[in-house]
């Protein structure tokens, strides 16, 4: 399968979807893409230091783990046709 224009940020632009399509907090993909969150303030970004460390953690394990099992489903109909 080819795929044309293709450039590394449309992985980006797939993670992001998907998780958003998972119910992620917006905040959460935000700090997994490493964007400036488009709803803090100035303020909020000098005051609130909480790294999201816990949540990303968490949210890239769910996403790893989707992955891995597309990998398999791919495999498994590799191996039956």
């Amino acid at each position: 399968m080819a795929l044309e224009n293709w450039t590394l940020h449309d992985l980006r632009r797939t993670l992001a979807t998907n998780l958003g399509r998972r119910q992620v907090l917006p905040h959460v993909i935000e700090h997994i893409l490493n964007h400036k969150g488009a709803s803090l303030t100035d303020i909020g970004e000098i005051y609130n230091l909480y790294s999201n460390v816990k949540e990303k953690r968490e949210v890239l394990q769910m996403w790893s783990n989707h992955i891995e099992w597309l990998i398999k489903q791919a495999a498994d109909d590799a191996l039956a046709a």
